[in-house]
């Protein structure tokens, strides 16, 4: 006899609902008024926006309890956001319809300024839909993502992007030069001097011999043999090889390897991957994916519908390399050798300058060479307000070693420029005007918004080597939409087959099958919106794969339904007894699929991963429908009535 059980519907009904509702398109006029357009956590604990007397839409944040990492600041720079994308959208164009201020309140105020903008200022803030009408209960377990396809469905930018040697070896040979002399020291021994040979993968170390040790033959013996041996333990290198040797002074030749090159290479390579993925994991970067080509130095970068000046693609090609170098003084007099864009910069400078443009106006200065400070000593970053004023900044904050280099160069270079550039590009030149022992800050009349992807680079830290891009190419939405059409034909045809034989060879039953496996697809797309995952080629395939697994399971409960009955037991009976003697043999089977699909996702790569995950999902989803589904369509079709004969 049936027994109706109650968590069992709710179950299926609830994985029915929250899968559709991942799946049905959600347009703006849908969508605003129902999730609202500030962050989750702003309609939670913001109060809400009203009319003042002057028709400016204004909010208290004197109360608020901020989340963490969060301040006031950074609640008025995201609403500016928010304020700037939506009231565009209603025809009203920043500074001339409206400005932004604040109090010494702590209130926030969007001022209409224009004839337009203060037509109707109710109007508009009910139009801007601030807050949405679905509970933020449920706005956590709905949340706004839907389901996306990859690059060789939806199209987009394909990069392979490799290691320079030449600039590796270059920036190995300058982070080496910088680094032995402290090294040495540390050890008490005197180093002169490093300097690169001309011409050559080399470095000269210049080892000086304290006067105290000249006159004692076995103390310099053994002070030098100790250099030798720290020379010798520098990685990447071949053995130190003496080149001179006087009373007071010992040179040693350093030569990169060839093992070595290609170790540097390899840790290059990884740190370059561990980079890419922290800015993915900043920016919030949608689908991509991020691989090494095996046996080259290499990494192929594919962002789904992303164009050719995108902010993902620019996001993955932005170096990140952050130096902090002195400006020359003009030799006409005055602390700032530069020019304007408009005027060639010189010919002749200082064998050891360089010159560089701002990346914004193009005007040049001219830079010593040396970098004082770079950005690997950068701890946090983020956006901020000035010290003298209202413009946006970004403010650094240094590890200890950082911040100690950072107050020696300020402290000693009072009254000069400081440069500091992003990717070989000046961004500021401030003047020094006293040593700095806390944060650094760079000015550069950014908005909210580029000062955030400028800070997310610094923290997601530079690649550490040279990279260039090898190959870059856009996949054309027509190679997607072919693909598309092939995949679901593919999944129809395999589908309509499975739903004949199933209706022809099990009569009644197999729509109830067929039912299943209808609301097995409709989980593993949901599954796949669900978890922001994208559909790719391969995951199609799996898609169809799992129209199989999902049928085998039916058959396997089918076949000892119809071995019941056939011993002449009742219908209500025979069913029970059939699920329960299918039930091992489904789980044994999906058991060892779905563990071959962990291994797949685990050391696979790429479409690998792809096909992976929708298989895993759709076994998970078919033992679902397969035992518990189709037992309750059965029960529910049957209930307590007295059946005397089954269809199947």
């Amino acid at each position: 006899m049936y027994r109706f059980s109650i968590w069992k519907i709710l179950l299926i009904l609830g994985v029915l609902i929250f899968s559709a509702l991942y799946l049905i398109p959600t347009p703006d006029r849908f969508y605003n008024p129902l999730y609202g357009n500030l962050p989750l956590w702003m309609q939670e604990k913001l109060p809400p926006f009203e009319v003042s007397e002057d028709n400016a839409f204004k909010v208290n944040l004197a109360e608020v309890e901020y989340p963490e990492g969060i301040n006031f600041q950074d609640a008025t720079f995201e609403l500016q956001d928010v304020f700037r994308v939506h009231l565009r959208k209603l025809g009203l164009e920043e500074i001339l319809d409206y400005e932004f201020d604040t109090t010494e309140a702590r209130e926030f105020y969007v001022r209409l300024t224009s004839e337009k903008a203060l037509q109707n200022p109710h109007t508009t803030l009910d139009n801007l839909h601030l807050y949405g009408s679905l509970p933020g209960t449920l706005r956590r377990l709905i949340p706004d993502s839907r389901l996306k396809l990859g690059l060789d469905l939806k199209g987009g930018v394909h990069l392979v992007l490799e290691v320079d040697l030449e600039t590796s070896k270059a920036a190995l040979l300058r982070e080496h030069g910088l680094s032995i002399p402290d090294r040495l020291r540390a050890d008490d021994v005197l180093c002169r001097d490093v300097q690169q040979v001309p011409g050559q993968d080399a470095l000269n170390v210049f080892i000086g011999i304290p006067s105290r040790l000249r006159a004692d033959a076995t103390q310099k013996t053994s002070y030098v043999e100790k250099a030798e041996q720290l020379l010798n333990e520098i990685e990447f290198f071949e053995e130190a090889q003496v080149q001179a040797e006087t009373e007071t002074q010992s040179t040693y030749q350093l030569k990169l390897s060839s093992a070595g090159i290609e170790k540097y290479t390899e840790q290059a390579i990884e740190q370059v991957l561990i980079v890419l993925r922290n800015r993915v994991d900043a920016f919030g970067v949608s689908e991509p994916s991020i691989r090494r080509e095996a046996n080259h130095p290499r990494i192929i970068v594919e962002l789904p519908g992303a164009k050719d000046s995108s902010r993902p693609l620019q996001i993955v090609k932005t170096m990140g390399r952050l130096e902090f170098k002195l400006v020359r003084k003009s030799p006409t007099g005055g602390s700032l050798w530069s020019g304007t864009a408009d005027t060639p910069p010189p010919d002749n400078i200082p064998e050891d300058s360089e010159i560089r443009y701002h990346y914004e106006t193009g005007n040049w200065y001219v830079l010593e060479s040396p970098v004082l400070l770079s950005g690997d000593r950068i701890n946090d970053a983020g956006p901020s307000t000035g010290r003298t004023n209202f413009d946006i900044v970004v403010s650094m904050s240094f590890d200890s070693i950082g911040r100690r280099k950072f107050a020696e160069v300020t402290g000693d270079h009072i009254g000069e420029h400081l440069a500091i550039l992003l990717d070989e590009r000046v961004q500021s030149a401030p003047v020094i005007q006293d040593q700095i022992v806390g944060n650094a800050i760079i000015q550069g009349n950014f908005t909210y918004e580029e000062a955030s992807y400028l800070s997310n680079i610094l923290k997601a830290g530079a690649f550490p080597v040279g990279v260039q891009i090898a190959e870059e190419r856009t996949v054309g939405p027509t190679l997607g939409q072919e693909s598309i059409d092939d995949g679901v034909k593919a999944a129809l045809i395999g589908l309509g087959g499975v739903l004949i034989f199933m209706m022809i060879y099990y009569r009644l039953s197999g729509l109830v099958a067929i039912a299943a496996l209808v609301f097995n697809m409709l989980i593993i797309l949901g599954a796949l919106a669900g978890f922001g995952a994208a559909l790719t080629l391969p995951g199609i395939a799996g898609l169809v794969l799992t129209i199989g697994m999902s049928v085998d399971a039916n058959v396997l409960i089918f076949e000892r339904i119809r071995e019941e009955l056939r011993t002449g037991k009742t219908v209500w009976s025979s069913i029970t007894s059939g699920y329960q003697r299918a039930f091992l043999t489904i789980l044994d089977a999906n058991l060892t699929t779905f563990f071959t699909a962990l291994v797949l996702y685990h050391f696979g790569t790429g479409p690998i991963k792809g096909f992976a995950v929708t298989l895993g999902i759709g076994i998970l989803a078919s033992m679902f429908t397969a035992i518990i589904v189709t037992r309750e369509i059965y029960g529910l079709a049957i209930g307590n009535r007295d059946v005397q004969k089954l269809s199947i």
